[in-house]
């Protein structure tokens, strides 16, 4: 599961929302404040912080290239996971 930590709401942080939900992944977002559990390592200074529980990405820069890229590798995944057939005009009985 993806988690974002995020200091408050913003426009990149709207961003970062609304691209988890298009790509339908589980996610969830962190409002932190004083008293909230950051990933290891990180400090309040490197929010906002996307975190799979592995890696964790600090820049926005890093953010937003990571969630493009996967959602490109899952668009591609559903490309070649669809549940249609194209029939060969030769031989109808068969899919390309």
């Amino acid at each position: 599961m993806l988690k974002f930590y995020r200091h408050s709401e913003n426009k990149f942080s709207r961003w970062v929302a609304n691209k988890l939900e298009e790509m339908v992944v589980a996610h969830k977002l962190i409002d932190v404040d004083k008293s909230s559990m950051l990933p290891e390592g990180t400090q309040m200074k490197e929010l906002p912080v996307l975190s799979d529980g592995h890696e964790r990405w600090t820049s926005q820069e890093e953010i937003k290239e990571f969630l493009e890229e996967l959602h490109q590798d899952l668009l591609l995944s559903q490309r070649m996971q669809s549940d249609t057939c194209h029939l060969d005009p030769d031989k109808p009985e068969e899919c390309l």
